[in-house]
Order: structure tokens, then C-alpha cells, then sequence
């Protein structure tokens, strides 16, 4: 009996496996890994494409960019089409359904994972998004209506009043590359991008982040802002709450 379940067991991995390799070749570059503890993923790694996917999709947020009255790029990287946004058009793609509630989310800046405890559902969500990615008037619609949608709350424009110079800097330079200002706490000061939390940054100048590229661009400013201002009594950075 033991024999035969581990034949059994044996045969439902190849199985998966072979289903597997089949997606991944009939649904690039999208791909799927079998994490083999119960858990699939579904994955697009924006960051790692080979040259004949590179820019996968992009254009669609390129063309949100210019309908948004935003530009495309900021010099260096493209305006939307970071992971996060992915998982808000994914979401948007197969609104209401009740097997998405089945689907969940780990994405990040170069790259969107998407995670199921059940593989022909996921698989079955893989197929039909790549479907639409790959109609380019349709994604494209799709994207601007996903990111026009408010995700957030409005934030509300702190002011720099009361803090320490080295805050007012850290702000003033986050300020000016797309972040907000949350606010100060606890002798730290929060940033968020897109919504998110970003960044925090206490009054040494040591800092805790999410790795979004844009938070590595500013981490070497923020360095050298704290090396340029004297640092003040501590207490002073914890005036203003969040």
C-alpha cells in the first residue's frame, strides 16, 4: 500500500510537472513554479525579461501615462508598469469573480507574483490574462481604467513646520522625486510612493524601506543630507505625529 501511494504520489508530480512546462511554453513569459508544499505561483519578473519580451506589455501603461497627463518616463525608468500596477489590473481583469478570492498577491517593483493553493485555477487565470495582455487595445483600456481607480485615500499635504532641518530636507528631496510625506513618528519620519509605504528615516539618518528602485535613488541623497545638516536633539524630530 505504502508502495503504491508513493507511485501515486510519484505520478500526480509528474503530472503537474509536465502541465507546468506545457503553460510555461504556451504562455510566455509568463511562468509558473510548483513550490511543492501546496503552493503554485504565477509569475512575470518585469525586471529579468529576455529581449523578445522585454517591455512586455509597457505600452499600455505608457499610453495610461499620456492620458494621465504624466510623463512616460522619468529619465530612467518608466512612469507606471511596476509590478504593484500589474496586480491592480490582474485584479481588475477578473473583478467579482469568486475564485480570485482564492488568488494571492506578493508583488513588487521589477516583478509580479501572484500565488494559489489550487493550480488549475491559477493556471486558468494565467491563460486568460496573458489572452488579453496580448490584445493590445484591449489591455491597453483595461490598464487605464485599473489605474485611474482611486486604490488609495486622498493624502493629505503635511507640512514641514516644526522639524528638524534634516527632516525638512529628506522631505523636500523625496518631495521632489514623487513621494509623499506621511508624516513624523516616534523620531522617524514616513514617506510613501504610490500609496504605499516607501521609506522611513530617523534623525541618524538610518533608514528602512520597501525596494522600490525609486527608494535606492534617493538613499545615497539622503546619506549625504544627514552628513551636511548638524543633527538636532532627537526629541525635536518627534514634534509632529502621524
Amino acid at each position: 500500500m505504502i508502495f503504491l501511494n508513493m507511485m501515486r504520489k510519484g505520478w500526480w508530480s509528474m503530472d503537474i510537472k509536465q502541465q507546468i512546462e506545457k503553460f510555461d511554453a504556451e504562455n510566455k513569459p509568463f511562468y509558473m513554479v510548483d513550490h511543492e508544499d501546496g503552493v503554485y505561483s504565477l509569475c512575470l519578473p518585469l525586471s529579468f525579461l529576455s529581449e523578445e519580451y522585454r517591455d512586455f506589455g509597457q505600452e499600455a501603461f505608457n499610453q495610461y501615462a499620456i492620458r494621465a497627463g504624466e510623463p512616460v518616463t522619468d529619465g530612467r525608468f518608466y512612469t507606471h508598469g511596476d509590478g504593484h500596477e500589474w496586480k491592480y489590473v490582474f485584479e481588475k481583469a477578473f473583478e467579482g469573480e469568486e475564485n480570485l478570492k482564492q488568488i494571492t498577491f506578493d508583488c513588487e517593483a521589477g516583478g509580479f507574483f501572484c500565488y494559489s493553493r489550487d493550480f488549475d485555477v491559477l493556471a486558468e487565470y494565467g491563460r486568460r490574462f496573458r489572452e488579453i495582455c496580448m490584445k493590445e487595445q484591449e489591455f491597453t483600456e483595461l490598464v487605464c481604467s485599473a489605474l485611474s481607480e482611486d486604490r488609495q485615500p486622498v493624502e493629505e499635504e503635511i507640512s514641514t513646520e516644526g522639524m528638524t532641518p534634516f527632516f525638512s530636507a529628506v522631505a523636500e528631496l523625496a518631495k521632489d522625486k514623487g513621494f509623499k510625506m506621511q508624516g513624523v513618528k516616534d523620531g522617524a519620519l514616513t514617506l510613501t510612493l504610490k500609496g504605499e509605504f516607501a521609506v522611513m528615516v530617523d534623525e541618524s539618518g538610518g533608514i528602512n524601506y520597501h525596494p522600490y528602485d525609486e527608494v535606492f535613488d534617493i538613499m545615497q541623497e539622503v546619506s549625504e543630507l544627514r552628513k551636511s545638516i548638524p543633527q538636532e536633539d532627537i526629541a525635536q524630530g518627534m514634534q509632529m505625529n502621524m
